[in-house]
């Protein structure tokens, strides 16, 4: 009890340096048939975990997956989850991953102002022969008046390692690599944010994966006047119908340039039936070293157009989606699967929103066949469930291979005997 007296002590103090710390109060939100009480940031840092351990090499790797959710009584205060996870004590470096998200307003539906799934600070803390995985996530989902009660869910992964047995570095762990854009209706609905690592980064036969960690959309202040009380302003907040949101974080290559540098892009797509322009930020980190390797999807973002006949499907489809995928013989000591792109959109047009998300889970990992499974589930839907809606993910596999001894990578050596 000592040992959790301190440790939580410590992260008292952790997060309340920080400018993106929760500043929540107790309160409470109706959600249909009861009252729901609030916990306050330190209170959360108090709950038991509630992480899963999905696959650990005991001395070496422990992979483990989870989720928590929080509500908000309106789209004014940002919903703030603090989580540890609890390691084994071998463990000296590890981070965690936005494997996924689910937003969804507790009364109805809306049209959208922002969207935001957001992982703000990550860190492995050890304290006095325990280890502790701890992070805080933020999500958002409003319209106009952030009037509106909502939840806010994050699907998480996070992994640790003792370094002995790895060549791989975290970067940007705490903070992450936050880009930011504005993206004009003139350039189109595509936004392109590009990152560089730094010169020399990468040497010799290092690779590098980037990790996801968030993203924030926000379409940009503009005059649309409703029929409302009070009368409405120039510098309103604007809401709009949602056709398709999307996001894909990918990079060119997992090998650096001549240089030793690195260049990846998050590529987002945040519209109604028209284009409209946006604010767009996005949160990566990343794990560097001749450990890490990289096995690559593919995602092509289309920004789609208005109204559509020919494809549109006007049944009731508002249910969650859950499909399971399967990758044999991957060459890597340890796989970690990461949602590093995906694209929900609806058939026929655009529709207010009353739940959006998309999640990666439930995985498995044999080391014995070299095979990853895991799910994936989405959603995107209005009041109603009508019409249908389209979702598409790409998935990254993050490779880790342990270091060999000189004996293991040693070739074999073939003696013949002579007999006389």
């Amino acid at each position: 009890m000592i040992r959790y007296g301190y440790f939580l002590l410590a992260l008292f103090i952790l997060f309340s340096l920080s400018a993106c710390a929760s500043k929540s109060k107790e309160q409470k939100v109706v959600n249909a048939t009861d009252k729901v009480q609030i916990p306050t940031s330190f209170e959360q840092l108090t709950f038991k975990s509630e992480g899963k351990t999905v696959f650990e090499d005991e001395g070496k790797f422990i992979l483990i997956e989870g989720s928590k959710c929080a509500q908000r009584s309106s789209g004014e205060e940002t919903a703030t989850v603090l989580q540890w996870l609890e390691l084994p004590s071998y463990v000296d470096s590890g981070t965690v991953i936005l494997n996924g998200w689910d937003l969804r307003f507790l009364h109805g539906d809306r049209e959208i102002n922002s969207m935001r799934a957001d992982i703000t600070h990550s860190k492995v803390v050890k304290n006095e022969g325990s280890t502790f995985l701890v992070f805080e996530a933020q999500g958002k989902l409003d319209d106009q008046n952030r009037k509106d009660a909502y939840e806010f869910c994050v699907f998480y992964t996070g992994f640790g390692y003792r370094s002995v047995h790895f060549d791989a570095v975290i970067e940007g762990d705490y903070n992450g690599i936050e880009v930011s854009t504005l993206q004009h209706k003139n350039q189109g609905a595509l936004a392109t944010l590009e990152n560089a690592g730094s010169r020399g980064m990468l040497k010799g036969n290092a690779e590098i994966t980037i990790i996801p960690r968030g993203f924030d959309f926000q379409f940009d202040d503009t005059f649309e006047c409703e029929w409302r009380f009070p009368p409405c302003k120039w510098g309103d907040r604007a809401d709009y119908r949602l056709l398709q949101v999307a996001y894909n974080l990918s990079q060119s290559s997992a090998s650096p340039s001549l240089d030793g540098s690195l260049h990846w892009a998050a590529q987002t797509v945040f519209k109604d039936n028209g284009t409209r322009t946006y604010r767009v930020k996005t949160r990566a980190a990343m794990i560097r070293g001749s450990s890490v390797k990289l096995r690559a999807d593919f995602l092509a973002l289309n920004p789609r157009a208005g109204k559509t006949t020919d494809t549109c499907r006007k049944n009731v489809d508002g249910v969650v989606r859950t499909h399971t995928f399967r990758i044999n013989d991957l060459p890597f000591d340890y796989a970690v699967p990461l949602l590093t792109g995906w694209d929900l959109s609806h058939e026929c047009e655009h529709q207010r929103v009353q739940r959006a998300g998309i999640w990666l889970h439930n995985i498995r990992f044999d080391p014995d066949s070299n095979s990853l499974e895991y799910k994936v589930s989405s959603i995107f839907r209005d009041k109603d469930g009508a019409p249908s809606f389209n979702a598409a993910q790409r998935i990254t596999v993050l490779g880790l291979n342990r270091i060999r001894s000189p004996i293991q990578n040693r070739a074999p050596v073939n003696i013949r005997i002579r007999k006389y």
